[in-house]
């Protein structure tokens, strides 16, 4: 009885440890359930006594000792992490290439010339008037 409690600590604890988490109240609560559970198991293993008269006693104080380590854990894990975190951020924006407002220089309007041409007849077709666009000058950067 006491190796398959054992075995069913440790699944759990392997099993709670693979979990993420996102603030540092779930990896706080996260470290302690992890801490509580390794602690419990320990005191379960502990000496018991005689009779087993210390084993409840042995559970209760390993799964205290082990939350509350369990707790401080999590939380300082947690803070390392997001310190982490915000270095990089910071080291990020600091590579990022900078934009200088006010440097870019206007466009200045490209120069069209409209023609009116006169409808007429092309072979048994007939092409209406119309106005042809034709660009004389391109957009340029307006050089300041």
């Amino acid at each position: 009885m006491q190796r398959k409690m054992y075995v069913i600590a440790c699944a759990l604890v392997s099993v709670l440890s693979l979990n993420g988490c996102a603030t540092q109240g779930k990896s706080a609560g996260l470290g302690g359930l992890i801490g509580a559970t390794g602690g419990a198991a320990l005191g379960g293993i502990a000496d018991p006594g005689k009779k087993g008269e210390y084993r409840t006693r042995n559970v209760v104080v390993g799964a205290t000792i082990g939350g509350m380590a369990g707790l401080i854990a999590g939380s300082t894990l947690f803070d390392e992490i997001k310190a982490r975190e915000s270095k990089a951020y910071a080291n990020g924006r600091g590579s990022a290439p900078r934009q200088v407002t006010g440097a870019m220089p206007s466009l200045r309007e490209a120069k069209i010339e409209s023609r009116w041409i006169e409808g007429r007849v092309v072979g048994n077709r007939y092409i209406e008037g119309h106005f042809e666009h034709i660009i004389t000058e391109p957009t340029r950067w307006d050089s300041q």
